[in-house]
């Protein structure tokens, strides 16, 4: 290949210095008459001079003139060289045998021009002999030099092979990787009949070795994995106090970054955690224990903490430790649901027993105190009826109902939904109006949907004075937004907070009086989280409120 590209090169310098000869001889030519006596005589001498074939052609490269022989007559259009003149008006080259000659030579061959235009073609040519010496120099300096690679190859496969016979060096350094790196397999490669007991069994050494660390690197990021994915709080202090492990759960916890290799009274600013951790180190037991603390934050703790005894990396403390403040929280809150309800049902109930054994007293007789005791024991147990189906409205589950998905027109739903109170605003004198783009068409589910605009919808003519307005406004995009604005009593800063709890009212005479469940808004709260929504309120004391639900338009 060395050969075959040098040779190459060699052939193109060459086929460039032809070329130059042949411009520099065109330049002593008479362009006016090529086949005169005096470009003849030029050529002749050109040729010797530089010892090169002069052939002078025309533009239809029929020979005028060649150096070599003066009676040479014939076409060379044939010739790869005069081809390439004559289809493309460019410098042609070719190597080939000359049957003149008897020899090899190196043709080029270049168009000869006047005013733009082809008049003639000059070819010029050398022996291939006279620059195959340099070649054969290159051959033998290519030869030399592969001959000491060879012998160097062969010196050190000889070094390897003496090395691979001597089985302690052939061994030692496959035992030496496999203290290095027990991760990768290392064999020894020999096939020597008298070691061959001794190789096949630290070829076997080293694949289970290979595959016990592979177990224990799996089982390791397993058990990191698993560490650090927990979502309760673990950590193992050492003898001295310092932490040699911590998950990020326990850090969240105690809301500090970094706490390994730090001593645990550095990081835990409780003193009763610090205390049990004291008490165990001591007692070499274990203790179970649930602290309310403050630092940093407001937080029940259940914590437990046992000793290990570790002959291998010492004795350890293990503690795990469960942040139990939401599920306290949702203790109290099912506490003060339960109180709630409770008081909410004993009041109806307590009125309808006592107006029921006032008629069966004998207040039964009086048709007028009959009639006044039936309709306020139709109005508690219409009351009652609403806590009780708002109730099983808040018991609903997203998961156990069908995917009820429906397709409505916002306009015409809201237009029904203001009909249903229709009653209710005639008496209060209580005018609704909906502004919004007609023929919005928009997909929910109905069941979620319903109860959120019945609710505002029941909110605001509750609280809104007689002779007012309700606004209702809707746009309609990549999302649903519902504006619902009353212009009634309002609410302070403080109630917007509580708002939307179960049974929290503004008004406690007034939404009693009413008949209102206080389960409203907790269930337009819920129900718009349900459907990947959100609502807000904005409210200013007897100016009215204002209610807005945002859900996804999917």
């Amino acid at each position: 290949m060395a050969n075959h590209f040098y040779n190459k090169e060699l052939l193109e310098q060459q086929e460039e210095f032809l070329t130059s000869n042949g411009e520099l001889m065109i330049h002593r030519l008479d362009l006016e008459a090529l086949n005169s006596r005096s470009n003849q005589a030029a050529i002749e001498h050109f040729a010797q001079e530089a010892h090169d074939r002069i052939t002078l052609m025309d533009s239809k490269a029929k020979i005028i003139f060649d150096s070599t022989d003066p009676d040479l007559t014939g076409s060379r259009e044939d010739r790869p060289e005069v081809k390439t003149v004559l289809n493309s008006a460019s410098v042609g080259a070719s190597v080939r045998y000359s049957s003149t000659l008897n020899t090899e030579l190196l043709y080029t061959a270049q168009p000869i021009r006047s005013n733009d235009k082809i008049i003639g073609i000059l070819r010029v040519a050398k022996r291939t002999s006279a620059f195959q010496p340099k070649t054969r120099n290159f051959q033998r300096t290519i030869f030399i030099i592969l001959l000491f690679f060879y012998t160097f190859i062969y010196l050190i496969i000889c070094y390897l092979t003496y090395q691979r016979n001597r089985p302690i060096q052939a061994v030692l350094p496959v035992l030496q990787r496999m203290l290095k790196a027990p991760e990768k397999s290392n064999y020894v490669m020999q096939h020597s009949s008298q070691w061959k007991e001794l190789y096949i069994t630290v070829n076997q050494i080293s694949e289970q070795l290979n595959e016990t660390y592979a177990a224990y690197t799996s089982t390791e990021e397993q058990f990191s994995t698993l560490f650090h994915e927990l979502t309760i709080g673990v950590f193992i202090i050492d003898t001295e106090g310092r932490f040699s492990m911590v998950n990020p759960a326990m850090e969240e916890l105690l809301q500090i970054g970094g706490a390994k290799d730090h001593y645990y009274w550095q990081v835990i600013a409780d003193n009763r955690f610090i205390q049990l951790i004291q008490q165990i180190l001591v007692d070499k037991g274990q203790v179970h224990r649930e602290i309310s603390t403050k630092l940093p934050t407001s937080m029940n703790l259940d914590i437990r903490l046992r000793y290990i005894e570790n002959e291998l990396r010492g004795d350890q403390i293990m503690g795990t430790v469960y942040d139990l403040t939401h599920v306290r929280r949702l203790e109290k809150i099912q506490r003060d649901f339960v109180g709630n309800v409770s008081h909410e049902l004993k009041t109806p109930v307590t009125s309808l027993l006592g107006f029921t054994e006032t008629l069966l007293d004998g207040a039964k007789e009086d048709p007028e105190l009959t009639t006044e005791f039936l309709t306020i024991m139709e109005n508690d147990a219409k009351r009652l009826q609403r806590l009780i189906q708002d109730i099983i409205e808040l018991s609903k589950d997203s998961d156990d109902l069908a995917e009820d998905r429906q397709t409505i027109e916002i306009d015409t739903f809201l237009q029904q939904q203001i009909d249903l109170y229709q009653h209710i605003l005639k008496k209060k004198d209580i005018t609704v109006t909906i502004d919004g783009p007609s023929g919005g068409f928009y997909q929910t589910r109905l069941t979620f949907f319903q109860p959120i605009v019945k609710n505002l919808l029941e909110n605001a003519i509750q609280y809104s004075p007689e002779n007012s307005q309700i606004e209702i406004s809707y746009t309609l995009s990549d999302k649903l937004e519902i504006i619902v604005t009353d212009h009634g009593i309002g609410m302070s800063k403080e109630d917007q907070k509580r708002i939307f709890e179960r049974f929290y009212r503004v008004d406690k005479a007034r939404s009693r009086h009413s008949g209102g469940t206080g389960l409203g808004l907790a269930i337009v709260k819920e129900y718009s989280e349900i459907l990947g929504g959100s609502v807000r309120v904005e409210s200013h004391p007897k100016l009215g409120s204002a209610f807005t639900i945002i859900l996804p338009n999917k």
